[in-house]
């Protein structure tokens, strides 16, 4: 099966528990001299500036395939996150100036909070490459889910089944495309993200949305949660809306109130 068949039969599982109203953005980390497919938005090194959460909404909105350098990058944060810039003390260009802007009051914390940013190695990699997965020519690094939250609870259900454990997820307001990206890359753990003003503001995303993330090696384990909650009677995201104060109950709550003489 090829990279394009396994994505697509993935998004098609995917799918049919969630029903997204955009498929997730399939993103690569690309070394350099990797391969990169021709008819990528970027790939001629044209040197055209965008954001990275513009890039996302490139290919999940718009089918694109995307591809951006070190030069293609009109925010900041992703240099830094990205390693195409060294960025961790006060003696790398720019790390006094994030500091005094990042709107942390005290001096010393904005330092530490600066230095602390998730990063790949420096100098790693030469782009990133991105499309949507029902049109990836490659293997993804990690999938992004934009999903909204009934959607959401409905992942965490899939997640909770094969593992037996909650999402762990630190927030912040900004720099969402470092934080869906980066962490998971480097923990291998899901991620749960705020999309951040700029998502908003330049990518035109929507406010009811939010940024699941889902690492390579917890693909296969992702796409069995899903499976099993399209399976089960009580999966999927859509649900039967009704204020009825004596609902019919499962059998098995009706077990439980019996042995807790309710």
């Amino acid at each position: 099966m090829t990279h394009s068949e396994k994505n697509l039969e993935q998004y098609a599982i995917l799918n049919e528990l969630l029903r997204l109203q955009y498929p997730p953005v399939a993103v690569k980390l690309v070394e350099t001299g990797g391969e990169v497919p021709e008819h990528a938005y970027g790939a001629g090194g044209d040197g055209r500036r965008l954001a990275l959460c513009q890039a996302f909404a490139l290919a999940r909105r718009d089918g694109k395939t995307v591809y951006m350098r070190r030069e293609n990058h009109g925010c900041w944060n992703p240099l830094i996150a990205l390693g195409h810039v060294k960025c961790e003390s006060a003696d790398d260009p720019g790390f006094d100036l994030i500091c005094s802007v990042i709107g942390v009051n005290d001096a010393a914390a904005a330092k530490r909070f600066v230095a602390g940013f998730p990063r790949l190695p420096a100098g790693k990699y030469e782009g990133v490459l991105l499309a949507p997965l029902d049109r990836a020519e490659f293997c993804p690094d990690i999938w992004l889910v934009y999903c909204d939250n009934g959607q959401l609870r409905t992942i965490l259900r899939a997640v909770r089944g094969q593992t037996g454990e909650l999402i762990k997820s630190e927030f912040d307001a900004l720099d969402s495309c470092m934080y869906s990206i980066v962490p998971p890359l480097l923990n291998g753990d899901y991620r749960i993200t705020l999309p951040d003003p700029g998502e908003h503001e330049r990518a035109l995303t929507d406010n009811n949305k939010i940024i699941f993330s889902v690492p390579q090696k917890r693909f296969e384990e992702f796409i069995n949660g899903a499976r099993q909650m399209s399976a089960s009677p009580f999966g999927g995201s859509v649900l039967h809306r009704e204020m009825n104060l004596d609902f019919p109950r499962p059998p098995f709550y009706d077990d439980l109130f019996s042995l807790w003489g309710l």
